[in-house]
């Protein structure tokens, strides 16, 4: 982040003209800096598209079946038929 900080030198503030270009660089700077501020507002405040995800806590990824933690699966990619084992030696549950 320090290497993006610039401060004039006297020279670059010696005449209206070179102040004038100083002054320019730094309201630059500060409207790109207000443009990506702006932007990211938009981006949080974009309504929510619901793409079909079960949302956080409610996935295999971060359950647990009587206190027992349940190895992640891809739902999408999981088999008909598919069994729920417990894997003694890693102590979680997982999909077979």
């Amino acid at each position: 982040m320090a290497d993006s900080r610039w401060f004039p030198s006297e020279k670059q503030l010696k005449d209206p003209k070179e102040l004038e270009k100083s002054l320019r660089q730094v309201l630059t700077q500060h409207y790109a800096l207000q443009d990506r501020f702006d932007q990211m507002q938009k981006e949080r405040d974009k309504p929510k598209v619901d793409d079909g995800t079960p949302p956080p806590g409610s996935g295999p990824t971060d359950s647990m079946i009587c206190g027992i933690r349940v190895h992640p699966v891809d739902t999408q990619a999981l088999a008909n038929g598919a069994t729920l084992v417990y894997d003694k030696p890693s102590g979680i549950f997982k999909f077979q």
